[in-house]
This record gives C-alpha cells, structure tokens and sequence, in this order.
C-alpha cells in the first residue's frame, strides 16, 4: 500500500522558507547533508533533531524527499509517497518541523491509494492533533465530514488550499 501526503509549511521569515525547502531538496540522500542544512536553520538543536528524525524513518532519500514540492498562497507543499507508515513518517515530520522553528504554521493531509480514506494532522498550541475519515461512503457522513474535520483543517488556511476527496470537483 502507499500512502500519499500533503505537507504544508510557512515561516514568517523568506530566508528560513527557502531554507526549508533547501532542506527536503537538497539533501539527496545524504544524512551529512541533512544534518548540516538542518543546522542552518537551528543551529542550538539541529544536529539533535536530524539525528532524532534519521533515527525514526526508514530511508532518508525517500522518507525526507518529497516527490514535489511547490508554494500556494505562500505556503510551501512538499507531495510525500510513502508506504505503510507513512502515516507515521509525515507526523515525525510534522514534530521535526515544529521543533526546528516553533513558530512555524505546519499541518499535513494524506490518503492510502486502496479505500477512500484520509488523515488528517494539524496542531492545536504545541499539540498535534490527528482526524481520520472515510469519505464517498454515504452522503449524510460526507456532509458531516465536510462539517467538521475539513471545516477544522482548513480553518487557518488561506481559501486557495483545498485538500481532501470532497473537495475535488
């Protein structure tokens, strides 16, 4: 099974963007390289972060390379394909981010390739919360979806980001 994810990322600061997206480009597979680009971006904690996010995936080259990466509304989108857990990859991602740059609006949205379903993950203070679903079922459940974890994923977004099946035309 693969699963496919959106990881969605925006920093304040030009510099520390470009330097994220160097980050999950630029690295090739290469943990050094990790490493030392993590550090330009934190360098009191980054040495301690990269080795804690190399240390929790399988592969640096696939599990830290997104398959794309582009911007909307000025958020950076880094398209993930990973197997299995890659559920659990995108939320180690997710922790990674905010500990490099607590100040950082992050969340991520995925689906498994097999059966209509999602995932969802967001933080809520320093709290990263998760929301499943399985849309295209029942029309009721799709509205109530709709209704409640899309309306709450999407809250803080700018109008152009619309993830998830339901939003697909």
């Amino acid at each position: 099974m693969e699963l496919h994810s959106n990881l969605y990322y925006k920093h304040a600061n030009a510099q520390i963007m470009a330097k994220l997206d160097r980050l999950f480009q630029e690295h090739r597979g290469d943990a050094g390289q990790f490493t030392t680009l993590t550090c330009d971006i934190n360098p009191e904690h980054g040495v301690e972060l990269a080795e804690d996010i190399l240390n929790t995936i399988d592969n640096i080259e696939f599990d830290l390379g997104p398959e794309s990466l582009g911007t909307i509304a000025g958020y950076s989108v880094a398209h993930f394909v990973h197997g299995s857990a890659g559920d659990e990859f995108i939320e180690a991602i997710l922790f990674f981010l905010k500990a490099l740059l607590p100040d950082i609006h992050t969340q991520a949205w995925g689906c498994g390739d097999d059966d209509p379903w999602e995932f969802w993950f967001k933080f809520d203070g320093d709290e990263l919360v998760r929301e499943d679903d399985e849309p295209l079922n029942d029309p009721e459940e799709d509205e109530e979806i709709k209704a409640s974890i899309y309306a709450w994923w999407h809250a803080d977004l700018p109008k152009e980001i619309k993830e998830g099946f339901l939003n697909e035309e």
